[in-house]
């Protein structure tokens, strides 16, 4: 049976119904009836139902309706689930203020094992420590907690969680590293490309930068210390020049890029024009080739029949041909036309043949 314990400033052990509890100062037990979200849950304590706000943490929203569900919010709500399941006996120390404006009992938790739960969501990166008031009985260990996942890297400082900031500037980062790849592309249209993915890369680095340095609402962002702060905006600040870098490499390559295209195709037509020619000028000399293995072989002139046949339409003697004749097939001359000029020896029709060998 739960029942309320009054007790001195020191740590006592209690037990009840088997199970052992550590408490200090003023503290309850109370049995967990529903867990509402990471810092908050239902139970029976004296016999009454409450809701209990873990002292000097607070972990991302998942049930505000004004709020978009925060980063590990989910999480933390199933881990402190885990921590003190539904049914469970825990035990409630407190500060100088119990109840807070909402109605809500505020206390420190403490499991079955005796572990401080609002440490222990701390520890694991889940949650942010915090002061309300002057409630401030557990906030040494909850922040000795929250160190612990600092510097492990756990929950919302994981650069591996991909809501995180860290995971954000890191993802931020790494998109500019890939896009370093890309400078060593020759097509101008990949080039182009890669700007620009450079462009929107430089606009979401601008946007992280200004949060991280804002102070964004949130536990995400309220998590990070000034250190954390300053270390993530130096790598914002180096991957937004490197960015830069590369968005100015890119336009220059791309153009030099277009530049040795124009002139490969400038000289791909000289050479096709080259080619076209020479092809024209090899078909010519085919052609004439095969005209001048086509050509006729000269037929040599007839010789004059025995016996002196003569051509009776000249004189002196014109030899008979069955072919026709001209003056370089005929030696002698001029030739004097008596009859028919059928050789067409007399050009000029003055009676007289061949004329230039006299």
């Amino acid at each position: 049976m739960v029942g309320k314990m009054i007790v001195a400033v020191v740590a006592v052990a209690a037990a009840v119904g088997g199970i052992g509890l550590v408490v200090s100062g003023s503290s309850d037990e109370a049995v967990v009836t529903r867990i509402v979200d990471g810092d908050t849950f239902e139970a029976t304590l004296d016999g009454r139902s409450t809701t209990v706000r873990l002292l000097n943490i607070d972990t991302p929203e998942t049930i505000d309706p004004d709020s978009a569900v925060q980063c590990l919010g989910p999480e933390a709500a199933a881990r402190l689930a885990a921590l003190i399941p539904v049914g469970s006996t825990v035990g409630l120390s407190y500060d100088d203020e119990r109840v807070d404006g909402r109605g809500r009992t505020l206390a420190g938790v403490h499991d079955t094992a005796g572990r401080l739960v609002n440490a222990e969501l701390a520890r694991e990166g889940l949650g942010t420590a915090i002061v309300v008031g002057g409630n401030d009985r557990h906030l040494d260990e909850v922040t000795e907690a929250q160190e612990e996942a600092r510097a492990a890297g756990r929950g919302l400082y994981s650069t591996t969680v991909s809501c995180t900031v860290p995971a954000q500037v890191e993802r931020a980062r790494g998109t500019v590293a890939g896009l370093a790849q890309r400078a060593s592309s020759p097509d101008p249209a990949q080039l182009d490309a890669a700007g620009r993915e450079t462009d929107d890369a430089l606009t979401v680095l601008a946007g992280l930068d200004a949060d991280v340095r804002a102070h964004r609402a949130g536990v995400a962002w309220a998590v990070l210390s000034e250190l954390d702060r300053a270390r993530l905006t130096g790598i914002l600040d180096t991957a937004r020049s490197d960015a830069r870098t590369l968005q100015a490499r890119f336009a220059q390559q791309a153009s030099d890029a277009r530049e040795a295209q124009r002139l490969a195709a400038e000289q791909a037509e000289r050479d096709r024009v080259a080619r076209e020619e020479a092809a024209r000028a090899e078909a010519a000399e085919q052609t004439a080739r095969a005209a001048a293995a086509a050509a006729p072989a000269p037929v040599a002139p007839a010789a004059a029949p025995a016996g002196g046949g003569c051509d009776p339409n000249y004189t002196p003697c014109v030899p008979v041909s069955a072919t026709d004749l001209d003056c370089g097939d005929l030696s002698g001359g001029p030739f004097r036309v008596v009859g028919t000029d059928r050789h067409r020896l007399d050009a000029d029709s003055d009676g007289i043949g061949c004329e230039s060998q006299g």
